[in-house]
């Protein structure tokens, strides 16, 4: 069986989840190795002074995660805007550099809900109806 690397986006999965392990099987599908270096940096930033973890390097030798699979999976977090980047230009934080929680994802997937909802409504409206059906023309 070939090993998926897409997030898993099955509304039945989605209903079900209860805890950091399910998210982590939903972003990380058929890969234990990722799943877990996943919920490790979730942790090390939820419970971190004001949710600002300074430095991730000493997780993988806590965790027993290889740095190489701890990169990989801060990447794709830091990709999907589920965790940020903070430098050590940033006021906010104390000019200190490190890792938070960023709000870029849950405001997407909002957004995407609003948008499936709204394209979904038909109008009475002619204009729209061509619109539409003009999106044909250019997928």
């Amino acid at each position: 069986m070939p090993v998926r690397t897409k997030i898993e986006m099955n509304p039945a999965l989605a209903r079900r989840i209860s805890g950091l392990d399910d998210l982590a099987r939903i972003f990380f599908p058929d890969n234990r190795n990722h799943q877990r270096a996943f919920v490790a940096i979730w942790l090390e930033i939820k419970y971190a002074d004001n949710q600002f973890l300074l430095s991730s390097t000493d997780i993988s030798s806590r965790y027993e995660i290889s740095s190489r699979i701890l990169d990989i999976v801060r990447a794709k977090l830091k990709k999907l805007g589920i965790i940020k980047r903070i430098s050590h230009f940033n006021p906010t934080y104390g000019y200190r550099s490190g890792w938070v929680f960023s709000s870029r994802c849950s405001s997407m997937l909002q957004k995407m809900a609003r948008m499936l909802r709204s394209y979904a409504t038909a109008t009475r409206d002619s204009i729209s109806e061509e619109k539409d059906r003009a999106s044909l023309h250019y997928v």
